[in-house]
């Protein structure tokens, strides 16, 4: 079984049932509502830089991930 982890755009008016398609239909191990940090990131810098930091994390755990996973 292989774990993913996507991000979508959807409707509030359709989030309910597709939540619970979700969890019907598949084993569900994280779900976040994120708000929109779209006028933060552009007029805070400190969180931009926060936020990049994160990218770069998450990059670099991948990597580690990707050429460790058999070993």
């Amino acid at each position: 079984m292989k774990t993913i982890n996507i991000t979508l755009k959807i409707n509030e008016h359709d989030l309910l049932n597709f939540e619970n398609w979700l969890r019907q239909n598949l084993e569900v191990i994280d779900l976040k509502i994120l708000p929109s940090t779209e006028e933060l990131y552009n007029s805070d810098e400190h969180f931009k830089k926060l936020v990049k930091g994160v990218k770069s994390a998450q990059r670099l755990r991948d990597k580690y991930i990707n050429e460790h996973k058999y070993k």
